[in-house]
């Protein structure tokens, strides 16, 4: 049900970076990821290393310019001016559709190497998600990561946060918190959708594809609609609280990061 999960965090970091290592990389730790929660055999490692492989060069190609544009074109809009919430909802929708195409290029290798799981790797998956699960029990733990997050997104492209724009983070999360606990009923419901189709090798599969084409399909409503509400009001909070405090340099900086990242993005899909 994890399989290639760090792929797509890797090459969302690197539609956004300059770290073209990673690109080269990430079949090899995405394969290591797989096997933390497979135990995966040798030959099982070969083949989805291969595959992956396959799969990154078409979305370097494919995939990466598109990003690259999408970046290009909302740099000129902050050089225009004001960030209106309109105009982020549009982005937000925009990223949306690009990382649902991303999860679409692994569909058929997703499907491919689940068909050679053995029941023992179904095995060791569930116990494996039981104890992460078991983990992320700590709502104020995962509240304190949410922040973290976010502060490092926006540090990613902005620069340093000033103390103010940290404790408005602070207040939004404290207004809107993230859907802890929601999030982990749906992870529980995922995995035992995922385990209840086991032993049948074409509803197993087609199950798995339905998460790398249209990933929020089998999620629990309740958790698809609390974590709607919580992305507006994260919208909400960025062009009406956050983006009103940013500085002349924090500006700068985002515009030549967008430039820039733009620029990694084409390089990369020439490679």
């Amino acid at each position: 049900m994890k399989i290639l999960v760090l792929s797509f965090l890797l090459l969302a970091t690197t539609a956004c970076s300059r770290s073209s290592v990673m690109m080269s990389f990430a079949d090899t730790l995405a394969v290591s990821k797989t096997d933390e929660y497979f135990d995966l055999t040798s030959q099982q490692k070969e083949d989805l290393k291969k595959d992956l492989r396959q799969d990154i060069d078409a979305l370097k190609k494919e995939f990466l310019p598109e990003v690259a544009k999408t970046l290009r074109r909302i740099e000129s809009e902050v050089s225009k001016g004001k960030i209106e919430s309109e105009l982020i909802a549009t982005h937000f929708t925009e990223f949306h559709v690009h990382f649902k195409k991303l999860t679409s290029y692994f569909a058929n290798t997703a499907v491919k190497t689940v068909a050679t799981f053995k029941p023992e790797q179904f095995d060791y998956f569930e116990k494996t998600m039981k104890e992460e699960i078991k983990d992320r029990s700590d709502v104020e733990e995962q509240n304190e990561k949410a922040f973290k997050r976010y502060r490092r997104s926006l540090e990613f492209w902005i620069g340093g946060l000033s103390q103010d724009q940290k404790d408005r983070i602070q207040a939004f999360l404290k207004q809107n918190p993230y859907p802890v606990k929601l999030e982990t009923e749906n992870k529980e419901h995922i995995v035992k959708q995922f385990l209840e189709v086991k032993t049948d090798k074409e509803k197993l599969k087609v199950y798995v594809r339905t998460l790398y084409l249209d990933y929020e399909a089998p999620r629990l409503p309740s958790f698809t609609e609390s974590l709607q509400l919580h992305k507006k009001a994260f919208q909400n909070f960025l062009s009406e609280s956050l983006w009103p405090t940013i500085s002349k340099n924090q500006l700068e900086n985002l515009k030549a990061n967008l430039i820039s990242r733009a620029e990694e993005l084409e390089k990369l899909a020439q490679r």
